[in-house]
């Protein structure tokens, strides 16, 4: 009897050694999987935030060339203005550089011919104008002999940064009107068209003469011949200019001054006489 309790006894404790072995198995492969779902969580969690972490870097850095490029783009179009401008400011200057200001027009009244043919004399009309073609006065009428009529002139030009800015008293090349001659005479024997106390119609506003004008035309030889004091007044070049044209009866002329240049006289198309 004591044997038989004694073998059970051995073989409770071998099944409670066996059970608590497995129990601490199963604890222990549970513990195993709780463990290495966490680790595979763990892990996949630092990924993510590995890859966030990478992600924010990555739009930082994008930030940081979008913000780059905007400058970039910034300067681009300030850049651009600046250009438009000076290209505007160019054609400008070029467009005053090439404008021509109609000063003066001669009306051929008639012209008087001998049996050959020949121009004895014309009659002219001569009368200068405002800046939106009026007349400034009342026409000079006179008589020349011939057809090959000359018109003189004192002109004064000024550099040409003057007239790119638009300068008031030196914006514009000069003109006084002195004589009209003809081939046939010489320049002293022709008709005298300057009026003294008159501004000089390269102004084209007509008037008074300023300090400034009247120091010009009464200084114009001594500009002429001195370019250092003229180039202290901006002058680039004074002297005397002619222009000349046959003229043909019932037509009219302009006689006109480029800003950066000198005079010139063409027929006003489809004129007739009188106008």
């Amino acid at each position: 009897m004591g044997s038989l309790m004694d073998s059970i006894k051995t073989v409770n404790s071998a099944f409670r050694t066996i059970l608590l072995t497995a129990l601490v198995g199963v604890i222990a492969l549970g513990s195993y999987f709780v463990y290495r779902e966490y680790t595979q969580r763990e892990r996949l969690f630092r990924d993510q935030e590995q890859q966030i972490e990478a992600a924010q870097q990555q739009l930082v850095s994008l930030q940081g060339e979008l913000e780059s490029k905007e400058a970039t783009i910034d300067l681009l179009n300030v850049d651009l203005k600046a250009k438009g401008a000076q290209i505007e400011k160019l054609q400008t200057a070029l467009h005053l550089l090439k404008t021509d200001q109609r000063l003066a027009r001669l009306n051929v009244i008639s012209i008087e011919r001998d049996e050959a043919g020949n121009a004895v004399k014309s009659k002219l009309a001569f009368v200068e104008l405002t800046p939106q073609g009026d007349s400034l006065s009342e026409p000079k009428v006179f008589e020349l002999p011939g057809d090959v009529i000359y018109i003189d002139n004192w002109v004064v030009k000024f550099d040409d940064s003057y007239i790119e800015k638009g300068d008031i008293e030196r914006g514009t090349s000069l003109c006084l009107f002195r004589r009209i001659f003809s081939e046939q005479q010489t320049p002293t024997e022709g008709v005298s068209l300057d009026q003294v106390g008159m501004r000089p119609q390269a102004y084209a506003r007509g008037g008074n003469l300023s300090d400034f004008e009247e120091r010009l035309w009464s200084e114009f030889w001594e500009f002429a011949n001195n370019p250092a004091k003229a180039a202290k007044l901006g002058i680039r070049a004074a002297n005397g200019e002619a222009v000349s044209i046959k003229v043909r009866e019932g037509k009219a002329y302009h006689v006109s001054l480029r800003a950066s240049g000198g005079l010139s006289i063409a027929p006003v198309p489809s004129s007739i006489s009188g106008q």
